[in-house]
C-alpha cells in the first residue's frame, strides 16, 4: 500500500536552488477537525497503544512511529470514541490505511528514514525525510504536528509569572512574607521529622537485632512504594521468618548421583 503523488498530493518533493531536496507541507491546523482528533489519538500513547520512539531532525528530537502499528491503533475500538457522528470509521486495513495517507496529505507526519543512533544502543536515531513520501505498512513516519500549544503557552506565563513574583518578594506586603516564611519553616519540621524517625528506626534495629530472635521495625513500610498514610502503617513490625531447610533435604542435595554405565553384552 503506497501514496502515489498526484496534482491534489501537497507534500511531495521538490527540487530547490541549488539541487536541494526540499519536502513540502501543508499547514495541519487548517485540517479538519477529524483529522486533529485522529492524530491527537494516535500521539496519546495511553489510548491508542502507538508508543512513539525518539529520533533527531536537523538537531531536533521528534516522535516517529511505524506504519503498520499506525494502522493497527486506528483500527482498535477506542478510535470509535473519537470519530464524530456521520464520520466513517475504519474497519479494514485499507480504510485505515486511507486515513493515515490523508493525514500525510494534510501535514500531520513525514516518512523518514532511520539512519545511527547517535548515542549508542537505546539513543535516538537519525532521522532523514524520505522522497518518496508514501504510506508503507513497513515506514516510518515522524510527526512534525505538535497539536494544541494552550498548555505550552499556560505553562510558560505560569513559569514567567513564578520568577517575577520570586524576583519582587521584597516588596511584597508583610503578612505574605511571613506567611512564605512559616510554611517555609514548616516543611523544614517535616523534613527534619522525617530524617528523625528514619535515624531512630535504624538504632532500635541495631539495639534489638542481637537480643531478639527477628529484627524491630519502627514503621515497617516507611520507605516503601505507598502512599503517604500507608508508609506509616502499622506501627512496629519484625524481619520476615527466615525458612530452615529440613536436614533431610539438604542431605539429599549434598549426595552426588553415581553415574551410569553401559554395559556392551556379548551376542
Amino acid at each position: 500500500m503506497s501514496h502515489q503523488h498526484g496534482p491534489g498530493c501537497n507534500h511531495g518533493p521538490s527540487q530547490g536552488a541549488g539541487g536541494q531536496q526540499t519536502i513540502q507541507v501543508n499547514d495541519a491546523n487548517k485540517a479538519p477537525a477529524i483529522y486533529k482528533n485522529t492524530a491527537s489519538y494516535l500521539k496519546d500513547a495511553k489510548k491508542s497503544g502507538l508508543k512513539p520512539r525518539q529520533g533527531v531532525f536537523n538537531g531536533k528530537r521528534f516522535e516517529y512511529f511505524k506504519g503498520k502499528r499506525g494502522i493497527e491503533a486506528l483500527l482498535k475500538e477506542d478510535y470509535t470514541k473519537v470519530v464524530s457522528k456521520g464520520d466513517t470509521v475504519p474497519k479494514t486495513r485499507d480504510e485505515a490505511f486511507n486515513i493515515l495517507n490523508d493525514l500525510g496529505k494534510f501535514g500531520f507526519i513525514l516518512r523518514v528514514d532511520r539512519g545511527e543512533s547517535i548515542g549508542g544502543k537505546g539513543s535516538p536515531r537519525l532521522l532523514q525525510p524520505n522522497p518518496a513520501q508514501e504510506i508503507k505498512e513497513d515506514g516510518y513516519y515522524m510527526w512534525i504536528w505538535e497539536g494544541s500549544q494552550f498548555r505550552v503557552y499556560i505553562g510558560a506565563a505560569l513559569l514567567v509569572a513564578t520568577i517575577l513574583a520570586g524576583v519582587l518578594f521584597p516588596l511584597w506586603p508583610n503578612f505574605l512574607r511571613m506567611g512564605v516564611w512559616y510554611l517555609s519553616v514548616a516543611v523544614l519540621c517535616l523534613v527534619g521529622v522525617f530524617f528523625g524517625i528514619a535515624i531512630v528506626r535504624l538504632i532500635l534495629y541495631i539495639i534489638t537485632y542481637p537480643v531478639l530472635p527477628r529484627g524491630f521495625w519502627l514503621f515497617p513500610n516507611l520507605f516503601e512504594d505507598v502512599g503517604v498514610v500507608e508508609s506509616f502503617i502499622p506501627l512496629y513490625g519484625f524481619d520476615p521468618v527466615k525458612e530452615k531447610k529440613s536436614s533431610s533435604s539438604s542431605k539429599n542435595n549434598t549426595t552426588t548421583p553415581k553415574p551410569a554405565t553401559v554395559e556392551n553384552k556379548a551376542e
